[in-house]
C-alpha cells in the first residue's frame, strides 16, 4: 500500500479484486440495502445484528493475534486497546439488542494473524470496512438506535485511523467517508473467510 491510498481507493480495490475482508458461510447478504427507508424498530435490530457481526470480527481479529503473540510495541498496544474496545462494543450492542442479539460466529483468521504484517493489512481493511458499515446504515436506523451507533462510529474512525497511521498510510486520506452501500460492505466481508 502506498502512503497516498485513500479509503475509496482501497474499498474499491477490495471490492473489485475480491481481496481483503469476507466471511464465508453465513447469511449476511441478506442485508437489505436500506437506505432510504423508513426506520423502524424492527429494521434497527436487522442493522444493529450486522454491526454486531462485524465487532465480532473485529474483536476476534484481535484475540486471535494476541493469542498467537507475534505483535510488539505499538502494534501490539494497539491489537490490545482496541480489541478491548470492541469486546465493549459487542456488550453495548448485545444489551440494546436484547434476546434479539445473534449469537457470537465462530471465526478462523487463517494466516491473517500469522505475522504482523498480514495482521497489519488484515486490521487496515476490517477497521475502514466497519466506519463505511455504520456509515451506510446510519440513515436507516430510528433517532434512538441512530445515536448509540454514532457513539460507537467516531470510535471505529479511530481505529482505523490508528491503523492506517501504523501502516505508514495516510489515517485521514478522505474529507468525507467514501459511501459504501450495504450490499457491498457485506460482499466485502463475505469475502474474508473468517466467519465458519
Amino acid at each position: 500500500m502506498v502512503d497516498g491510498t485513500t479509503r475509496s481507493e482501497l474499498m474499491q480495490r477490495a471490492l473489485l479484486t475480491g481481496g481483503g475482508v469476507t466471511v464465508a458461510g453465513i447469511a449476511i447478504g441478506a442485508l437489505p440495502d436500506l437506505a432510504g427507508s423508513k426506520p423502524s424498530a424492527a429494521q434497527d435490530a436487522e442493522i444493529l445484528n450486522f454491526a454486531l457481526l462485524l465487532e465480532y470480527v473485529q474483536a476476534g481479529l484481535y484475540a486471535d493475534v494476541l493469542r498467537r503473540n507475534v505483535l510488539t510495541g505499538e502494534l501490539r498496544r494497539f491489537a490490545e486497546v482496541v480489541g478491548g474496545q470492541e469486546r465493549a462494543h459487542i456488550s453495548f450492542i448485545r444489551k440494546a439488542l436484547g434476546d434479539t442479539a445473534r449469537k457470537p460466529p465462530k471465526l478462523d483468521f487463517g494466516d491473517d494473524t500469522a505475522t504482523a504484517e498480514s495482521f497489519t493489512d488484515a486490521a487496515l481493511k476490517l477497521e475502514d470496512l466497519g466506519v463505511a458499515a455504520y456509515n451506510a446504515q446510519a440513515p436507516s436506523l430510528t433517532r434512538d438506535s441512530l445515536a448509540a451507533a454514532a457513539r460507537i462510529v467516531s470510535v471505529e474512525a479511530r481505529h482505523a485511523s490508528w491503523i492506517r497511521a501504523i501502516a505508514g498510510v495516510t489515517p485521514a486520506p478522505d474529507a468525507s467517508e467514501p459511501i459504501a452501500s450495504s450490499k457491498r460492505v457485506s460482499a466485502t466481508l463475505e469475502g474474508s473467510g473468517y466467519v465458519r
